[in-house]
């Protein structure tokens, strides 16, 4: 299956809450609005993966990973809510895949694109990109160190019912 990486455009942004909507529980899944408020303030960290459809005259959203910037250097409950522009930090959101999408390698793919355009805008300049944090829960942690991340322990972070634990990856430039 060809998969294919460009960043999710305004009119996306609905099919995109839709897919966390099906992956998330319902208590740590982020509104429409939260959705649209992220990709207005960093459109730029709002990357998906697409399929062709229409004989490559369309494409599917089959998943994505969004994230706002902060200066904090471990994902903090503020990092949730605001998105610092120009700060070092890449704060991940939420990366998902559409359920029939799944164990494909589409998440991991789509993961180890969004790091790797990090990694180029900050080798570039114009960003000071340092590095990507994130929450997970535990049983994804191998899902999270297959992509270069390293594990930091429990998060002391509360958003849902289920503790979350801290996860980074520092960028080389």
């Amino acid at each position: 299956m060809l998969v294919f990486y460009d960043l999710v455009t305004a009119e996306e942004v609905e099919v995109a809450s839709k897919i966390e909507a099906q992956v998330f529980p319902p208590e740590e899944a982020e509104s429409l609005e939260a959705f649209r408020k992220r990709h207005s303030q960093a459109p730029e960290l709002f990357l998906g993966a697409y399929i062709p459809v229409l004989e490559g005259q369309g494409r599917k959203l089959v998943g994505f990973v969004c994230a706002t910037l902060s200066p904090e250097t471990i994902f903090k409950l503020e990092s949730m809510s605001k998105h610092i522009p120009g700060a070092s930090s890449i704060c991940i959101h939420s990366v998902c895949v559409d359920p029939e999408h799944r164990q494909k390698r589409i998440g991991l793919n789509l993961l180890q694109e969004f790091v790797e355009r990090a990694e180029r805008r900050a080798a570039a300049g114009g960003v000071s990109y340092e590095r990507v944090l994130l929450m997970t829960h535990e049983e994804l942690r191998g899902f999270y160190e297959k992509a270069g991340f390293e594990w930091l322990g429990r998060s002391a972070v509360v958003y849902g019912s289920r503790p979350w634990h801290a996860m980074r990856k520092e960028l080389s430039r």
